[in-house]
């Protein structure tokens, strides 16, 4: 139920933006429908992916050059030639990127909580109860032998 909420939140959102950016250009609404959904499973699945692993931020960029690149390429195929699809292309990534700060916000909350820190990370954990016994090896030394002098002062006399 997490997950599906967490798609219609998305495409809600998309939908949403792409319907008032793309809309001021003149794009019909079957396209900005298509264009979100697409935008919407393509983006969400990079999201679940790749979110835990590189981050708020970094996902954002991601998801700004992935909006950007998925609205330019369907806008050169289905939107008409009046439109100026660099231009609509932009300003709907960066709208979008905002958006998605504040989603992958709301998926770090709803999905990625049960992940515990790792004891590297966690300084109380190392001082309770986290005791650990060093082992080490030793070199054996061998006695000299008559013929090698035991100092290196006896090499001059």
């Amino acid at each position: 139920m997490k997950f599906l909420s967490s798609l219609l939140i998305k495409f809600v959102m998309v939908t949403a933006v792409l319907w008032i950016v793309l809309g001021m250009f003149g794009v019909s609404f079957g396209n900005i429908l298509f264009t979100s959904v697409l935008l919407t499973v393509i983006s969400l699945t990079g999201d679940i992916l790749v979110l835990p692993r590189i981050g708020n931020v970094a996902a954002t960029i991601a998801d700004f050059g992935l909006a950007l690149v998925l609205i330019w390429l369907v806008g050169s195929f289905l939107y008409e030639q009046l439109v100026r699809v660099g231009m609509a292309a932009f300003v709907s990534a960066i709208v979008i990127a905002v958006g998605e700060f504040l989603y992958h916000k709301y998926l770090q909350n709803q999905f990625f909580t049960d992940e515990k820190p790792t004891p590297e990370n966690d300084f109380i954990s190392n001082q309770k109860d986290n005791l650990q016994t060093e082992f080490g090896s030793e070199y054996d030394i061998q006695k000299p032998t008559e013929e090698e002098p035991t100092d290196r002062n006896q090499t001059d006399k």
